[in-house]
């Protein structure tokens, strides 16, 4: 192992006879939430993270779209419609993305103004300031006082928005129709107010960032309160309200007016704000509190709570409450037996999300695997990057058949990865196109024919790495199932990433159809056509987490491949040192937090057989570069990508995705309890070190990794630190 790497370990190896204080186990695992975290950062470092209110996989997700004096709304500070740095708010619209590195929703927006006239139907005219010291934000709940002296409440079920405004003296409440986050568009609208039942009805039709590329969406909306009188014009309402408080509850629906009408009754029969909030507090603490933290700081649970709430905000249900739900130029369809889902970040997600579900949310397992079932059932084919009722296409890879086949091998119930079996198999290794197409399966042909795909084709050196994993979890998939020929065919062809290594590199390089790297010169810091959202040296670990000897093998053995990935981590711990503090807005050059391809990279020293360094820098990134600030995410959220991360590499455990395997890391807290379904998993961390020296699961060894049985039938998971 090189000088470098050895220095970078000196610097962390060390233990205290102290132990540090301790805080009482949490026992309301709602109330630690900070919706603020991961709102803030510039440039790549932005979190993109959801502030408003919503329920878990909500539809509903109402929250304020900012404006501010330094980036207006430019999207790339706004994907969620709030930046916290701004200080003025648009409005309050109904649906939102979380994490996500494109904009999208931003519909059906409100806004509570005192004195009305003509000009306030425009968004440039309504909007407020507000200050920071007003807002408050929770697990399903968000407030504001605006300068006006207006306050705002929100909360959401999961298909209704339920808003509160207390308004100092008689005022209006806009309904804007035509309003969107930037670069969307609402190209068709439609509103009907009946003053005397208190009740609105209407519909628009947004092309969104995303959505457009299918043809857009309708949502359908059907709001119920109480005001004075009203006013209409082609993109909007005005409601008269009096002085005091107003509740009005917004039904939503993707598939009908009807819907809307449903989904309002069924979820919010009477308009009571605190009544959904208490519901809605309880729905986040049934899904937060299977875990029970004993930690040293407070802001430890804010940022532990916050990220595991992050990855519950998508996917969001797109189904009415009966189960009909309807996809881009369909007719509806039915799901039974589960929630029909959409919004699944696919590229970003399986990696980590889809396993902590499977583990802490088998619920959310079933609905997102058979939801991806679901939209091969309505299109044709498995999406790589659902929206709303419609495939957008984006990121690469055949990310369903990961999710789906994670889902299979832990043993969530009902997963339905038989019925897509057939289907997956088709797409990945059939020579001619199944009838749907082959979803992210785009380039297997050339895949089938080389090996790896060929760089005549975009971002090949990732479209590889990708297909390698993917063909990885469906030969999981298949042994599962009992194909075993299939099993042995995939698994062999998970291996082909490895034609792509350039020993005169160092690195995997796109290649032509007859072998021979064409590109060049070569930076192994560009972000390169070869690559997908990363450079040469942080694309090189990504096949990793499913192929380790691979790793072990193209760089010359284990030892070797340690020492290049420690070289990795210790540029990038200078550079976090010594670069100017704008580099976070920036790509990073060597281990990048961040983003997609390396997430694995810090727990690969662990599987080429150096588990101390896994420890060591997954505490590095935990305590540099996680926060429970507005900037504590490391880049966009992504779906909860960022935020499961963190939940899983502090409980000491990351997913091989696609399988039922566990790499072991190091606890960072004193204790937790995971309880599911009435049995209870202790994981606990014994001394005071920062190095782990041995892991048993009830009492035996499980240093080499666990699989999902052994974690969901232990009892006793100990780490005996050095």
């Amino acid at each position: 192992m090189n000088t470098r790497l050895w220095l970078a370990l000196a610097l962390f190896v060390g233990c205290s006879d102290t132990a540090p204080p301790q805080l009482p186990e949490v026992t309301q695992a709602a109330t630690w939430v900070d919706p603020r975290i991961g709102t803030g950062g510039l440039g790549y470092a932005y979190g993109s993270c959801f502030v408003g209110a919503a329920a878990p996989h909500g539809l509903a997700k109402p929250g304020p779209d900012t404006n501010g004096v330094d980036f207006g709304t430019v999207s790339f500070q706004h994907y969620s419609g709030y930046f916290a740095e701004d200080d003025r708010i648009q409005g309050f619209s109904s649906t939102h993305l979380h994490g996500t590195g494109a904009t999208d929703y931003g519909v059906l927006s409100v806004m509570p103004t005192l004195a009305f006239d003509p000009a306030k139907t425009s968004v440039v005219n309504y909007e407020a300031h507000f200050a920071k010291a007003d807002e408050h934000a929770a697990a399903g709940y968000y407030a504001v006082t605006l300068d006006s002296g207006i306050e705002v409440e929100l909360t959401a079920t999961q298909r209704v928005a339920v808003e509160r405004f207390t308004l100092p003296s008689a005022g209006t409440l806009v309904i804007d129709l035509a309003k969107t986050l930037s670069g969307g568009m609402v190209d068709a609208r439609e509103i009907a107010v009946n003053d005397a039942a208190g009740e609105i009805t209407g519909s628009l039709h947004h092309l969104g960032g995303m959505s457009a590329g299918f043809g857009g969406y309708t949502l359908y909306f059907v709001i119920h309160g109480a005001w004075t009188s009203s006013q209409t014009w082609t993109t909007g309402a005005a409601l008269a309200l009096p002085a005091g408080a107003s509740t009005i509850a917004i039904g939503l629906s993707l598939v009908s007016l009807d819907g809307a009408h449903a989904n309002l009754n069924a979820e919010v029969p009477t308009v009571d704000f605190d009544a959904v909030h208490d519901a809605t507090t309880s729905a986040w603490e049934d899904k937060l509190g299977v875990v029970k933290l004993t930690a040293e700081t407070e802001a430890q649970l804010r940022t532990f709570y916050t990220s595991l709430y992050h990855a519950f905000l998508m996917p969001s249900v797109i189904g009415d409450v009966d189960g009909t739900y309807v996809l881009a130029h369909q007719t509806p369809l039915v799901a039974q037996g589960y929630d029909q889902m959409s919004d699944l970040s696919l590229w970003d997600t399986y990696r980590d999300v889809a396993p902590l579900y499977a583990w802490l949310a088998p619920d959310s397992a079933r609905d997102a695997a058979r939801s991806l079932f679901g939209f091969d059932s309505g299109l044709g084919a498995y999406p790589k990057w659902p929206l709303a009722i419609g495939e957008t296409g984006t990121m690469l890879g055949a990310s369903a058949e990961i999710v789906i086949a994670d889902a299979q091998l832990r043993g969530v119930p009902d997963a339905g990865a038989a019925d897509a079996w057939p289907t997956l198999r088709a797409a990945a290794m059939d020579p001619t196109a199944p009838p749907g197409g082959r979803g992210g399966r785009n380039d297997v042909e050339a895949y089938m024919q080389y090996g790896y795909v060929p760089d005549t084709v975009g971002r090949s050196v990732s479209e590889t790495t990708e297909y390698a994993h993917d063909d990885f979890a469906l030969a999981q998939l298949a042994g599962a199932l009992g194909n075993t020929a299939d099993h042995d065919a995939l698994l062999a062809r998970s291996h082909g990433w490895q034609k792509l290594y350039d020993p005169a590199t160092g690195f995997l390089r796109g290649r032509g159809t007859d072998g021979s790297v064409t590109k060049v010169p070569f930076d192994e810091f560009a972000w390169a056509d070869d690559y997908a959202e990363a450079d040469a040296w942080q694309s090189l670990w990504m096949a990793g987490i499913h192929d380790p000897d691979g790793i072990g093998t193209i760089l010359g053995g284990n030892d070797a491949a340690t020492a290049k990935l420690g070289d990795f981590f210790a540029q990038a711990k200078t550079d976090f040192e010594t670069s100017d503090p704008s580099a976070a807005n920036f790509p990073r050059k060597w281990y990048w937090a961040g983003n997609e391809p390396d997430l694995n990279a810090a727990f690969l020293f662990g599987q080429l057989g150096h588990p101390e360094l896994t420890d060591q820098w997954v505490r590095w990134v935990e305590d540099t570069i996680y926060t429970d600030q507005p900037d504590g995410v490391p880049g966009n959220d992504d779906g909860g990508a960022m935020g499961s991360w963190y939940v899983l590499a502090t409980l000491g455990l990351y997913p091989v995705a696609g399988s039922d395997r566990w790499v072991i890391g190091a606890p960072r807290f004193v204790h937790a309890r995971v309880i599911l379904g009435g049995h209870e998993l202790s994981i606990e961390r014994v001394g005071n070190g920062t190095t782990v020296r041995t892991v048993t699961l009830d009492g035996t060894d499980v240093h080499a990794g666990l699989t999902q049985s052994q974690l969901a039938s232990g009892s006793k998971l100990v780490f005996t630190m050095n």
